[in-house]
């Protein structure tokens, strides 16, 4: 299906199913609104056939409380049954409507005013009007024949015992039964009022209502919206209503089950009228009384007004979609031509064409994919441009990689064998001397380091000269400069040395040998020649130190001052030379020193590496810790002195590699065994 078409057909799905669930929606909701709202208005309806009923009895209990208290009793002109009657209802006033019998009950028995018996009428035999009838229950009645009696019957007064034995006729008293029964189911109780006579209460006059004239009354003054049908519903099912037709029309409404209206709620299945589709029955229990009172009112023709409004506006809204179809088409033509040429165009790029692109305009969502497109293209292009170029790089990269390689082997050839000659400079071992214990420790920081020690040949007179030194900074430069003093000092042979100077020997040599090196004049001849040599900025620190029969003869270039550790308590004594480092001035000046060994006592030559080394707190250790650390060891034998100095190096070492040459040198005057 191409896009054109399906651009339509999801038109008309997202508009017309949305459309069709609101306008079903709106239905369902609405007819449900509208049902509680019906429901909710009879149920109103029949709580205001409750009160209209109450309202009424409360008119007739009025008309009787009138009526107990104006009974003629020694008025001759009521002596007549009839006449009687004929007040008694016209002083009821509009209650008489709904009034069919009233029953005089006696209160207690009177005698005559002459003191005669009770029941006995002074005018001859039978009451007459209302003279006569103390202690005796009397009813009257309205009906004029039998045909509107329940059990039949006749005008005018109805004398009865209290037993409801009858002096003319049971069926007055069938009747009386009758009439009390129908007062109690609609009021829930009898309607009564107590008659005075000369301020004594005698009787109570009660009424026996006429319930199809009562109900007719109260249901007329109902409203009737919506065709709604009010009716009232006794014990027995008589069903009442206002108007004869109505109750016609109940009886052509069915609950579920196909039961009748009438039949199920005289039953007592009013459950099985309520939901039902085109009625609402709302019912309520009297508050007194039997009574039932309800309201059945139509739905159907609404609830089929609202289906068809709904289904009105359902097709007016299919009918307008229709008509933005003419819309959507050119839209949609416009949207999928422009679709095809992007389509070709991303076919041109993939094909490997790199001058595709999009010519689409507009400020659309396909405009600006078409410049999106277009973008890409570009990007493609130049990316494709740049690994081009990367290619290229890389190989030159990879060429200069073998190239460095090659150098790096050279280099690292040129440096072992630096390392290899700087190595071939220091001494093959350490001298066994007599009078001494010697012990050496030096670890660079790279290949080629700075720092150098020495030792020249023991004489037979045990004179040994001992040399450290240490070159700024370190690697083959540094190399450089040890190579040049190296040299000075094998030229001098260490020992051997005629003063340049031609300063005495600090001590007379023995008959014929050859004049003792003099240190300080040898550090100024040193100074002078690689000045001489024009080696930039090299120089070297070198500390010089003679042994012989006790006397230890130091001179200094820039080194740290030599620490003496005095036996026994291994006290420090530190013996500092002044003089700059080899190399700084061309005619440098430096001095001797001489201090006397003691068997026991030690001597530590260092170069700076090791006072310079940090520590936890990433500061330099200094001087005065090493001086402590002296004092610690000392006096121990000079190679467990050397290897405890070498543990704290490797503590002040985390990586392996100090930061700095690292040498010291100690020697120990043999202790007396």
């Amino acid at each position: 299906m191409k896009l054109r078409s399906q651009l339509i057909l999801a038109f008309l799905v997202l508009a017309v199913l949305p459309l069709a669930g609101i306008v079903g929606y709106t239905y369902v909701s609405s007819a449900r609104a509208f049902r509680a709202a019906v429901e909710a208005e009879s149920l109103e309806v029949t709580r205001q056939i409750s009160v209209g009923l109450l309202r009424t009895r409360d008119d007739v209990q009025g008309y009787m409380r009138r009526l107990g208290t104006m009974l003629p009793f020694d008025d001759p002109q009521y002596a007549d049954p009839e006449a009687l009657v004929e007040f008694l209802w016209s002083t009821m006033g509009d209650g008489a409507d709904f009034v069919d019998g009233l029953e005089l009950v006696p209160a207690v028995t009177l005698e005559r005013e002459s003191g005669g018996a009770p029941g006995r009428n002074p005018d001859g035999p039978g009451p007459r009007g209302l003279r006569g009838i103390e202690g005796r229950r009397v009813f009257w009645s309205r009906r004029g024949g039998p045909e509107r009696l329940p059990t039949g019957g006749r005008p005018g007064e109805r004398p009865m015992v209290e037993r409801g034995e009858v002096e003319n006729d049971e069926a007055d008293l069938e009747w009386a039964r009758r009439a009390r029964d129908w007062t109690a189911r609609v009021f829930g109780g009898p309607v009564s009022t107590p008659v005075h006579r000369d301020g004594d209460v005698v009787a109570h006059l009660e009424a026996a209502i006429r319930p199809e004239n009562l109900m007719r009354d109260v249901l007329r003054r109902i409203p009737r919206s919506g065709g709604a049908v009010p009716f009232a519903l006794d014990a027995e099912g008589e069903i009442f209503t206002s108007e004869p037709e109505e109750l016609d029309l109940l009886g052509e409404v069915h609950c579920a089950g196909d039961e009748p209206l009438l039949e199920a709620l005289a039953a007592g299945h009013e459950d099985l009228c309520q939901g039902m589709s085109e009625w609402v029955v709302a019912t309520q229990a009297a508050a007194g009384g039997e009574l039932i009172y309800g309201i059945v009112r139509p739905i159907g023709p609404s609830l089929a007004e609202m289906r068809n409004a709904s289904l009105r506006n359902l097709g007016v809204g299919v009918g307008i979609l229709s008509l933005s179809l003419l819309a959507v088409a050119p839209l949609s033509n416009r949207l999928t031509r422009r679709l095809s040429h992007l389509t070709r165009q991303v076919d041109r790029l993939a094909r490997g064409d790199a001058a595709a692109r999009a010519r689409l305009g507009g400020r659309d969502e396909v405009g600006k994919l078409g410049e999106a497109f277009n973008r890409m293209a570009r990007d493609q292009e130049k990316s494709r441009r740049q690994l081009l170029e990367q290619e290229r790089s890389r190989r030159q990269q990879e060429v200069d990689r073998r190239l460095l390689e090659a150098e790096n082997e050279r280099q690292t050839s040129e440096l072992e064998e630096a390392r290899t000659f700087q190595l071939s400079l220091l001494p093959a071992g350490i001298p066994e001397h007599p009078d001494l214990e010697i012990a050496v420790f030096l670890r660079t920081a790279s290949e080629v380091g700075g720092d150098y020690y020495d030792f020249s040949r023991l004489r037979p007179d045990g004179l040994l000269t001992i040399a450290v030194g240490d070159a700024t900074g370190h690697g083959a430069r540094a190399g450089t400069m040890v190579t040049v003093v190296k040299s000075l000092l094998s030229s001098a042979d260490m020992g051997h040395f005629r003063s340049v100077s031609g300063t005495a020997s600090p001590a007379p040599a023995a008959p014929g040998a050859p004049a003792l090196l003099d240190l300080a004049d040898f550090l100024s001849h040193a100074t002078a020649t690689i000045r001489s040599m024009n080696l930039g900025r090299r120089a070297m620190a070198l500390v010089l130190a003679r042994y012989r029969d006790g006397a230890l003869d130091l001179a200094s270039a820039g080194m740290p001052p030599v620490l003496v550790s005095r036996s026994p308590a291994g006290e420090v004594e530190e013996i500092m030379t002044s003089g700059v480092p080899l190399g700084t001035l061309a005619n440098a000046s430096y001095e001797n020193r001489r201090v006397r060994l003691e068997p026991g006592d030690a001597a530590l030559l260092m170069s700076d590496g090791l006072p310079e080394m940090l520590g936890e707190d990433g500061e330099p250790i200094g001087y005065a810790a090493v001086a402590e650390r002296w004092r610690e060891v000392g006096q121990r034998p000079a190679g467990e002195a050397v290897a405890e100095f070498e543990r704290w190096v490797e503590e002040l070492s985390p990586q392996g590699v100090p930061a700095d040459d690292v040498t010291f040198v100690v020697i120990r005057r043999r202790p007396p065994e």
